[in-house]
C-alpha cells in the first residue's frame, strides 16, 4: 500500500497524532506560519495532499492559499473547518481547493477526503455542488441557451471533449466517466488533460472555480 504524504497547515492539538494512526497516511510536516511555507524546501519529498485545519478561526486566508498554489501547483489542498457558510466554501473553490470538509462530519470523513484528494478527486459538500449547478443552469435559462451551449462558450471542444466536460461538471469520477462513455481510464485521463489545457486550468477545483466565475458573470459577451 502506497503511503500518502500529508502536510498540515494550522490546526488544533492532537490532529497529527490521530491521522498518523492510519496505516496509509504519513504526516510529513506541520506549520501554522506563512513564512514557514515560503522558506520550506520539500523538493525531495513533495506532499501528496495539504490539509488546512481552519477549525479554530475559520481563517485559512487568501495569502496562504496563494502561497500553496505557487509553491505546490500540483498538490491538492483540503480545508477542514467548522464553518459551513457558502462564502467560505466559494472562497476556497475560487482559490483552487480540492476539498472542503466540515468538522461535524468527524475524523472518518477527513480521512476519506484526504484519500480522495490524493486520488485526484474533488470533495465538496453535496449541497454546494447542487447549488453551483442550479445557479449555472439558472443563468443558462436566462440566456435562453442550453447547458451544452454555455460550455461551448468556454472554448472549442470536440464532441467527445464536450461529453467529458459535461460529466466533469456533474462531479463524475474518472472511473464513472470511463464506464459511461465506454472508454479506458487512460483515454479519459488524456481527454481531461486536453480539456484542462484548452481552459488553462490544472485540476478539477480550478475547473469548478472557472465555471463558478463564468456563471457569476451572467455569461455576458
Amino acid at each position: 500500500m502506497k503511503s500518502i504524504k500529508l502536510m498540515i497547515y494550522g490546526g488544533q492539538g492532537g490532529l497529527e497524532g490521530i491521522i498518523e494512526k492510519e496505516d496509509d497516511i504519513k504526516v510529513m510536516g506541520k506549520t501554522g506560519n506563512e513564512m514557514d511555507l515560503l522558506d520550506s524546501d520539500h523538493s525531495s519529498a513533495m506532499p501528496d495532499v495539504i490539509l488546512i485545519d481552519a477549525r479554530s478561526s475559520g481563517k485559512y486566508g487568501q495569502e496562504v492559499m496563494q502561497i500553496l498554489k505557487e509553491k505546490y501547483p500540483f498538490t491538492p489542498f483540503l480545508i477542514f473547518t467548522a464553518y459551513s457558510e457558502n462564502h467560505y466554501l466559494i472562497e476556497a473553490i475560487c482559490h483552487g481547493a480540492a476539498g472542503y470538509v466540515l468538522q461535524d462530519g468527524g475524523m472518518k470523513q477527513v480521512m476519506s477526503a484526504i484519500r480522495q484528494c490524493a486520488n485526484g478527486q474533488i470533495v465538496y459538500p453535496a449541497s454546494f455542488k447542487s447549488i453551483l449547478m442550479k445557479k449555472l443552469q439558472q443563468d443558462v435559462e436566462r440566456s435562453q441557451v442550453t447547458l451544452e451551449k454555455a460550455i461551448e462558450k468556454l472554448g472549442v471542444f470536440s464532441k467527445r471533449e464536450h461529453e467529458l466536460l459535461i460529466l466533469l461538471t456533474q462531479g463524475e469520477t474518472n472511473q464513472q466517466i470511463s464506464e459511461k462513455l465506454f472508454l479506458s481510464i487512460g483515454t479519459v485521463k488524456n481527454y481531461i488533460s486536453r480539456i484542462y489545457r484548452k481552459l488553462n486550468v490544472n485540476n478539477r477545483p480550478e475547473l469548478m472555480a472557472l465555471l463558478y466565475s463564468f456563471q457569476k458573470s451572467g455569461m455576458k459577451g
